[in-house]
């Protein structure tokens, strides 16, 4: 709540000082406009939100090279991980993934990401082969989590192999709905049939 308030108040400094607003001459003599500090902020400005506003600006992002991916097991804690791909998985349970790390700033709602899921089944009987497509999209709400974790979305999607329906051939997208800045990442994985 207090980091939204200077930021607020900051935005608001900004905008008076470059003529949006009422804000006098003497107030805008150590304005950020003229204080030529990073990204139009003086040092003192920048000193306090700065930090802030890198975060909002970076957006969603995984927490480490292990965040978005299929991980062995099923619970929410991934046992191993097995990559942003994995192709014929062996025998057992799997699942699709994500661990983020959110700006520490904003209210619920503030920050969105978006997954989307595409799987062509194709099932071999001795009469034939038929081939159907399923598609999965679901919107999370993130929040930031601290600085030991990241936001988990654990798990996005389940995987069993090998699937009784048929052969799995799956591609997934997950999509940082920022609107000043949308981050992909894409992965695929596949299962035999059962």
């Amino acid at each position: 709540m207090r980091t939204s308030f200077i930021l607020a108040a900051t935005a608001s400094a900004l905008i008076a000082c470059k003529g949006g607003g009422t804000a006098g001459t003497g107030d805008c003599s150590t304005s950020p406009a003229s204080a030529g500090g990073s990204a139009g902020l003086s040092s003192f400005e920048q000193g306090l939100v700065g930090p802030l506003l890198s975060d909002v600006r970076e957006g969603v992002q995984p927490y480490n090279e292990q965040s978005i991916g299929i991980c062995k097991g099923q619970g929410r804690d991934c046992e191993e991980f097995l990559g942003t791909s994995a192709e014929e998985l062996p025998p057992g349970e799997y699942m699709m993934r994500a661990e983020l790390k959110v700006p520490r700033v904003g209210e619920k709602g503030t920050w969105r990401v978006k997954f989307e899921a595409q799987c062509t089944t194709t099932r071999k009987t001795e009469r034939g082969e038929t081939t159907s497509t399923s598609t999965t999209s679901k919107e999370y709400d993130v929040q930031y989590a601290g600085a030991e974790r990241g936001s988990r979305l654990s798990p996005l999607y389940t995987i069993r192999s090998p699937d009784p329906s048929g052969e799995k051939r799956c591609n997934y997208k997950l999509t940082s709905l920022n609107p000043d800045k949308p981050t992909e990442w894409t992965g695929s994985w596949s299962v035999p049939q059962g």
